[in-house]
């Protein structure tokens, strides 16, 4: 698939694609402006999950960490970024933000 076909089907699994690409948009912004660049299979990635994430919050479906240990090598700056972008989905449980840090702090790497 290509990418724009893989964009198209992943923004349609998320319920809302107007929202999705709201969301999107916010965090493409705001990892920029972190010093963040998202290669295109990081931000298939992160669209996935924000997909994922949109569908989890309108179905009140929680998504919990057991072990918050295991991110602590995440920076305080690809936390406080996914917590920004956490903040703008409704529904979801706070510690998601802590799966969705990841995708930032990968692409911190590059």
């Amino acid at each position: 698939m290509s990418f724009e076909a893989d964009w198209q089907m992943i923004s349609e699994r998320s319920g809302d694609a107007i929202f999705f690409e709201k969301v999107m948009k916010a965090a493409k912004v705001e990892a920029k402006r972190d010093g963040i660049t998202l290669e295109s299979a990081q931000e298939l990635g992160l669209a996935s999950h924000i997909s994922a994430m949109i569908r989890r919050g309108r179905e009140g479906e929680a998504l919990t960490i057991e072990d918050k240990t295991l991110f602590d090598e995440v920076s305080e700056g690809s936390l406080h970024l996914a917590a920004r972008i956490c903040g703008m989905v409704s529904g979801i449980h706070e510690d998601e933000k802590y799966l969705l840090s990841t995708h930032f702090e990968i692409a911190k790497l590059n």
